[in-house]
């Protein structure tokens, strides 16, 4: 159910504000609003935060070298907030060392890369064997260094007022040329018709074959004290979990004191507004009062324009499904929960999808083990649960169709798999009710019914909430209608398509009069009341024919139930093909080598099987999912609700235990 909200009002001394917020942040019950008049601001809330991404700086700098955590290393570690609040001096130091050592790092890089570049400019000169410096014009000679196109050539040995020098042999050839001084301006006339271009040298010390080994030398000792940089670097991985539980802490601290910027304050108090849960307000009060007896705490409804935050309070049961509808969208507020009404028929469905008795125990076990030791927290947590129960749904589904790890009594197989298949046949229990390779009309029939019951279901879920809410206009002619519609011609003409399926099935005649006369009677109420808020006949005529061509869409609602039986089949025929090939390594007639063909098959067995879990686990994940989102929410649900973020320890690392 979606929980009703309060609007809290607090007014308290300035005096008592941290103490109330640190108060309010543990509790974690109450999301604060911004009623500030303009921005605030805070120098103690940015050097928290400038310290924040110093620490992450430095956790994403010690991270590659950390000892890499177990699989089943729980994601968090449970510690208390005064336990994370020690480590903080600790690991400022840490920080500030490691600050220090990516500082020299990126000045060794930036060294070395200017290094590098001059010395890849000094190359195409090394055979000239006189100091750079000494290439300078005088009071008679004029010098043009630059690199020139080795087509040009022969045009500068042309210029009888020029003497060149070649450094090397390329496309573009290192030269220097000399003329008197009073030919300069000639000289430069006669380079811009060329393909020639000014080279200045860098200011380096003796020729450039000196030059170049001067940098090849400060080139291997900045490798080598980048060496000992990046050593001492690694030797800081240790450090991590100190980092981190500072990160933590400082992120707490700074939660609480961003919000002092969204309250209104006056001479000598503070005024708090924001959105608190119904059930939650004596905890909040309580909270509030054991640190402070000096406040005014007042709480009303949301009045008309006001949009709280939707949130939904379920049992234990349907609490994990819960994620799976905000993957969607949260319910808008004042609305309906659709989660507990979504939860069998996610169950259901899903097993449909996967239908292994193996995959469904792989399911569970998995979730069971990732749940105990990994210890996962919001979403993570909702989900795996979500996978438990849809493990067992498996392994329901997977008895009922006779299929595990795709193996079935018919199994072609060989070897041990088509053992294992004969012993099922023998057994005469397994499946336990229907053979979808050898019934799929019939097993297509089933994922049809269990569609209509979907679609159904949502349009009476539709009409309990309008009814609840007074709206019985809507519930008859919006909800009802449609039950009566979809019911009374799938019943009346059940018959003519079983009959066409192979498979009929006859009922008795005046049931198939009685439905057809409620899918008649359903169509009327949509046609004469779709458009009942018009006042003009016609319109409403109108707006009533063009709604009974919903029809259509129910139709095609029902026919995307195709997709349970096409996951189905698909799960238990790959699940065979891999049987199969994994099978071929075992058909040696040496017997060295069929030991380890055996072997290589139980290898990819357990490997293909693995992967063919997770691959069709996660489209019966989505595929279930789009089949609730769709033909079920389509009926009845309105999402657009916002999150409810209340002050609380929001952490990344650890779980803050009491």
């Amino acid at each position: 159910m979606i929980v009703a909200m309060k609007r809290l009002s607090l007014v308290a001394l300035k005096s008592d504000q941290d103490k109330i917020l640190k108060a309010l942040q543990e509790c974690g019950t109450v999301q604060i609003l911004n009623i500030a008049d303009g921005e605030v601001q805070d120098a103690d809330a940015d050097a928290i935060n400038a310290r924040i991404a110093r620490l992450s700086e430095s956790i994403g700098a010690v991270k590659p070298f950390a000892k890499k955590p177990g699989f089943l290393t729980p994601q968090k570690r449970e510690m208390t907030l005064d336990a994370i609040r020690e480590d903080v001096p600790k690991a400022e130091h840490a920080a500030g060392e490691i600050e220090e050592l990516l500082h020299t790092q990126s000045r060794l890089a930036a060294e070395r890369e200017k290094a590098v570049s001059t010395r890849d400019l000094l190359l195409p000169w090394q055979r000239l064997s006189v100091p750079m410096s000494s290439v300078k014009n005088t009071a008679r000679v004029h010098y043009f260094i630059g690199l020139c196109a080795s087509k040009d050539q022969p045009k500068i040995d042309e210029q009888e007022y020029l003497e060149a020098e070649y450094y090397n042999e390329s496309a573009t050839i290192p030269t220097i040329l000399a003329c008197k001084e009073e030919d300069a301006k000639t000289v430069q006339n006669f380079l811009k018709t060329i393909d020639w271009q000014d080279f200045v040298f860098p200011k380096t010390e003796g020729t450039p074959g000196q030059a170049i080994e001067t940098l090849d030398r400060r080139i291997a000792e900045i490798d080598a004290e980048a060496q000992t940089v990046q050593a001492e670097l690694e030797g800081h991985g240790d450090t991590i979990t100190v980092l981190q539980n500072a990160f933590d802490a400082e992120t707490i601290d700074a939660d609480r004191l961003s919000v002092r910027a969204d309250l209104a304050y006056t001479a000598s108090t503070f005024v708090l507004e924001g959105w608190m849960r119904e059930d939650e307000v004596e905890k909040t009060e309580q909270a509030i009062r054991a640190v402070t007896d000096a406040y005014s705490f007042e709480y009303r409804d949301p009045i008309e324009g006001e949009e709280p935050p939707s949130v939904v309070k379920n049992n234990k049961f349907v609490e994990p499904f819960e994620e799976v509808q905000t993957l969607y969208s949260r319910p808008a507020y004042g609305t309906i929960d659709g989660t507990p009404y979504m939860t069998p028929f996610y169950i259901l469905l899903f097993g449909l999808m996967l239908s292994d008795t193996g995959y469904g125990l792989m399911l569970m076990l998995g979730s069971l083990v990732y749940l105990k030791f990994k210890k996962p927290t919001g979403m993570s947590k909702g989900i795996a649960k979500v996978l438990f129960w849809g493990g067992i749904s498996t392994v329901f589904w997977g008895v009922l169709t006779g299929s595990f790890f795709g193996i079935t009594r018919t199994d072609a197989s060989g070897g041990v798999f088509t053992a294992i298949g004969r012993f099922f046949d023998r057994l005469g229990i397994f499946p336990a009710w229907i053979d979808p390779m050898q019934d799929s009309m019939l097993m297509l029939g089933l994922c049809f019914g269990l569609g209509i019951l979907h679609i159904v279901a949502g349009y009476i879920v539709g009409a309990i909430d309008k009814f609840s809410r007074g709206d019985w206009k809507g519930a008859i002619f919006d909800q009802i209608s449609w039950v009566l519609i979809t019911l009374g011609l799938v019943i009346g003409f059940l018959p003519a398509i079983t009959g066409m399926a192979g498979s009929p099935v006859s009922l008795p005649e005046l049931v198939t009069r009685i439905a057809l006369g409620a899918a008649a009677l359903g169509a009327l109420l949509v046609v004469l009341f779709k458009g009942r808020e018009k006042r003009n006949p016609l319109k409403r005529l109108t707006s009533g024919l063009g709604g009974l061509y919903d029809i259509t869409s129910v139709l095609s609602d029902i026919l995307s139930y195709a997709r349970l039986f096409a996951l189905g089949i698909a799960t238990g025929v790959i699940g065979q093909v891999f049987n199969m090939l994994s099978n071929m390594l075992t058909g040696a007639s040496n017997p060295v080598m069929k030991v380890i063909g055996s072997i290589g098959c139980v290898v990819l067995v357990v490997l293909l099987h693995t992967f063919n879990v997770a691959i069709n686990a996660l489209g019966a994940f989505v595929h279930c999912a789009r089949l609730q989102y769709v033909e079920f929410y389509g009926k009845f649900y309105e999402s657009g609700g916002k999150e409810f973020t209340p002050l609380s320890y929001n952490t990344k690392h650890v779980q803050v235990s009491e």
